[in-house]
């Protein structure tokens, strides 16, 4: 009996008595990258009162997109925004790139308004008052002449009654009044009444609303 040796020609190789099939390549698989990082999200302060304001503040890195809720939308990786919201609100900040999305949340707590009517709480009691005066000298506009002013500083709206006196007892003038409409401060000058008084020191006397006076100033007659 012959022995028959069958050869198969199976993709360009002889292989003798049997089929040998050759693996494929394996598939190329996507490595997942890695999920973004929240480094900082937080409220300062974490508890405010009604009306009040506070600061998110947030820090991420890897991510390519990041948002925050509550109608703030997307954001900059790093930053703050400023928030006043009605009541007790919970922030969560959401950083995604193609790996994954993460979430971080904070909670800012509100304190309610008080219950109380406002017919009820006692008013703020406000008392008017001149709160500073300043008296120097300034050219005229005669060569060689000086003009004695004060500037008068006052807490809010109301009348001030003043004079310019002498401190070394020279003379002084009438009493003059100025209007304040709001706090804040105005300038006075020397009446023409005591522009003509011996060279001296002189300064302003507030007598209403509060008794102050001004620092003494030298101020020379202009003849």
């Amino acid at each position: 009996m012959k022995r028959i040796l069958v050869s198969i020609l199976f993709s360009g190789i002889l292989l003798p008595g049997c089929i040998t099939f050759q693996n494929p390549p394996p598939n190329s698989i996507q490595t997942t990258g890695t999920a973004p990082a929240i480094l900082l999200f937080s409220s300062n302060p974490s508890t405010i009162n009604a009306g009040g304001t506070s600061i998110l503040l947030w820090s991420v890195t890897g991510a390519t997109s990041v948002s925050i809720d509550q109608g703030i939308g997307q954001v900059d990786i790093a930053g703050n925004r400023i928030v006043s919201p009605v009541k007790s609100t919970v922030y969560t900040i959401s950083a995604t790139n193609s790996g994954a999305t993460v979430t971080r949340s904070t909670t800012l707590n509100v304190n309610p308004a008080s219950s109380q009517s406002p017919s009820l709480l006692s008013p703020a009691i406000f008392t008017f008052a001149v709160t500073g005066v300043t008296a120097n000298t300034e050219p005229a506009n005669l060569a060689g002449c000086y003009t004695l002013y004060a500037q008068i500083t006052s807490n809010g709206p109301g009348d001030v009654s003043y004079m310019w006196e002498s401190t070394e007892g020279g003379g002084y003038s009438y009493t003059w009044t100025i209007k304040f409409t709001r706090a804040g401060m105005q300038k006075v000058t020397l009446p023409v009444e005591m522009s003509a008084l011996p060279s001296g020191q002189y300064r302003l006397h507030v007598l209403t609303p509060n008794d102050m006076v001004s620092n003494p100033t030298y101020y020379t007659t202009c003849r």
